[in-house]
């Protein structure tokens, strides 16, 4: 309809009862007037309830498919997918099919999911050093926000999974956080924060805004825009079988919120906030790695890479079991952030 702004008019959503996703595809086909084509597919949505069951017959159907490309997004949703479809209302885009492409980019300047496309969650599931993740949706509402008021200021932002964050607005979805697989099964979920703790590990981290604690005032918080500096150093050992894991990350932070009572310019006052930067990333990056290992047992960064390279056979390296042994590891966290005092004021 030309001139009508309103996507949810134009869009339908069909849903069918069947035995597979070609015996579905094949039902809707008979029901339509037109022949359903995959080829411009920018999401396949599976529930979080069936995610839990296990995805991989689905998952190879899709990469099956001549169709689908495989740099369409997998989402895990914890609400039904249905629902999660229905509920879209892209109000700044006039074709769904380049909405949702846009809408999963956010990965680029929050930090706080990323971009999984069908051929990444496919080789991380068939992988020996990784395991498959995915992107957490789920529908934004009066009903399903939750209150961390209880936490300290500096978490808040970071400590939301998707459908849980306080935003009012027209567009029902919400894009938060990562779904955790071991095998082709659903074993957690990650916050905003615990994702962009993920993006740095694997070297996908861009740019974002996060809030760390002010060491000048207990109650409040300092507002940094942060970017990479370069790719995160990363050791993997065996001590007596047990892996030893090291990550040295550098990173650069600009101040946004600005406080009077303090003098951005003097270098101690740099200095005091690198210090606490640091410490507070090396703490967050730090919890999530030891949640994925022992909580979730699942290797979503990748770290068996660094250690496959010690195996002189294919078949030694096999019987290792790495994705298992994984959830034995414990890690060694450096960070190092270089903090620039904003663009109000001259750098040092």
């Amino acid at each position: 309809m030309a001139g009508d702004s309103s996507q949810s008019k134009e869009s339908t959503v069909s849903t069918v009862d069947c035995s597979s996703i070609d015996s579905g595809i094949a039902l809707v086909n008979s029901y339509i007037s037109k022949k359903v084509n995959l080829s411009h597919c920018k999401a396949i949505v599976i529930s979080e309830e069936l995610a839990s069951e296990g995805i991989s017959e689905y998952i190879y159907t899709c990469v099956n498919n001549l169709e689908l490309r495989p740099d369409c997004n997998i989402i895990i949703s914890r609400c039904r997918a249905s629902d999660y479809l229905e509920n879209s209302k892209p109000t700044l885009e006039s074709v769904s099919a380049r909405y949702y492409e846009f809408i999963l980019n956010s990965s680029e300047y929050t930090g706080y999911t990323e971009d999984v496309t069908l051929s990444d969650f496919y080789s991380d599931m068939l992988s020996s050093t990784s395991q498959a993740h995915a992107i957490l949706g789920s529908i934004n509402s009066d009903s399903t926000h939750s209150n961390h008021s209880d936490m300290p200021p500096y978490d808040i932002e970071g400590s939301y999974e998707a459908g849980e964050t306080p935003i009012k607005s027209e567009t029902g979805l919400e894009n938060m956080g990562i779904a955790v697989f071991n095998n082709d099964k659903l074993v957690g979920e990650l916050t905003g924060m615990e994702s962009l703790s993920h993006l740095i590990i694997v070297d996908e981290f861009e740019s974002a805004t996060i809030s760390v604690p002010n060491p000048y005032d207990i109650n409040s918080v300092l507002n940094l825009y942060m970017t990479s500096i370069k790719p995160p150093e990363i050791s993997v050992k065996l001590i007596n079988g047990t892996p030893y894991i090291k990550c040295s990350i550098e990173l650069n932070g600009s101040i946004l919120s600005l406080d009077k009572n303090l003098n951005y310019s003097e270098l101690n006052t740099l200095k005091n906030i690198e210090q606490y930067t640091n410490s507070y990333l090396e703490q967050s990056i730090s919890s999530y790695l030891y949640k994925t290992s022992k909580e979730y047992k699942s290797d979503i960064d990748n770290f068996g890479k660094y250690v496959i390279y010690n195996y002189l056979t294919w078949n030694d390296w096999i019987e290792s079991d790495w994705l298992y042994n994984y959830q034995n590891a414990f890690f060694s966290i450096d960070v190092n952030t270089t903090i620039e005092n904003g663009q109000l004021y001259t750098k040092i």
